[in-house]
């Protein structure tokens, strides 16, 4: 084999090394594991807007309606409040109750989407 052709192949191999298809974004509020690639959406502050999760995490609601942390699945697609918190999260990991702006607590399914308002009340889960 060729010199050019050996550096060829030795920087294509360095260059897999490098590169991570993971990457541990932040949102105003808490970091988040995300893939890397055209579905990692970032505001102009550099903080996270939407992603694909590489790995199942609890992620933050708004704390003006006092519901826990969302476990959403590894391979969701979440996005986010301009505040940080969470807003949809497509594969829910967990079954848990959520409050609503009602003030009716609603049971959600593991698997279920789950979208929340601003102060983390729940929109919906289906």
């Amino acid at each position: 084999m060729s010199a050019p052709a050996v550096r060829t192949l030795w920087g294509l191999a360095l260059g897999l090394l490098v590169a991570s298809p993971a990457l541990a974004a932040r949102t105003a509020v808490q970091e988040v594991p995300c893939e890397s690639g055209p579905g990692l959406l970032l505001a102009r502050d550099d903080t996270v807007s939407a992603c694909r999760l590489t790995t199942a995490v609890d992620i933050l609601v708004g704390q003006a309606a006092g519901n826990p942390k969302v476990l959403c699945a590894a391979g969701s697609q979440v996005e986010f409040h301009r505040s940080g918190y969470l807003s949809f999260c497509k594969t829910s990991a967990a079954a848990a109750p959520y409050l609503t702006r009602s003030g009716r607590t609603t049971q959600c399914r593991a698997g279920a989407r789950v979208a929340f308002d601003e102060n983390g009340f729940l929109e919906y889960c289906s």
